[in-house]
């Protein structure tokens, strides 16, 4: 896979497009190597434009069902490090500040308040 090459170009109306060059045709590549690919995709897309989308998503997504998590303390930005497991991506780590675990708690307790009022309407006199 070290002959792969990724080349980002500006197209004349600002936006970005990513050319793939396979020197020597087709490659066939295990986990590791698809891995890397994705990994070196979601780079090169970090760079592109138009960037990622910062508004919430609508309309119907796919979700990864109960995915394995893991947080740590990160004195660094006095918040946290939130790992969350893709079965596609890996595992994917975001720095969480003070702030924003302060608004997520905050929007945990609204949904479970939520879940828990659901469950209670749907209990048997």
């Amino acid at each position: 896979m070290s002959e792969l090459r990724l080349d980002l170009k500006l197209t004349t109306d600002g936006s970005h497009q990513l050319v793939l060059s396979l020197p020597h045709g087709p490659y066939l590549m295990d986990a590791n190597g698809v891995e890397v690919l994705a990994r070196t995709l979601a780079q090169q897309r970090d760079k592109m434009q138009p960037a990622v989308a910062m508004s919430n998503p609508t309309g119907p997504r796919t979700a990864i069902l109960d995915p394995r998590w893991y947080v740590a303390h990160e004195s660094l930005i006095d918040g946290c490090a939130l790992h969350l497991r893709h079965p596609g991506f890996g595992w994917l780590s975001f720095g969480m500040p003070r702030q924003s675990l302060l608004d997520l708690q905050k929007i945990i307790a609204n949904v479970l308040d939520r879940v828990q009022h659901e469950q209670e309407s749907l209990r048997p006199n």
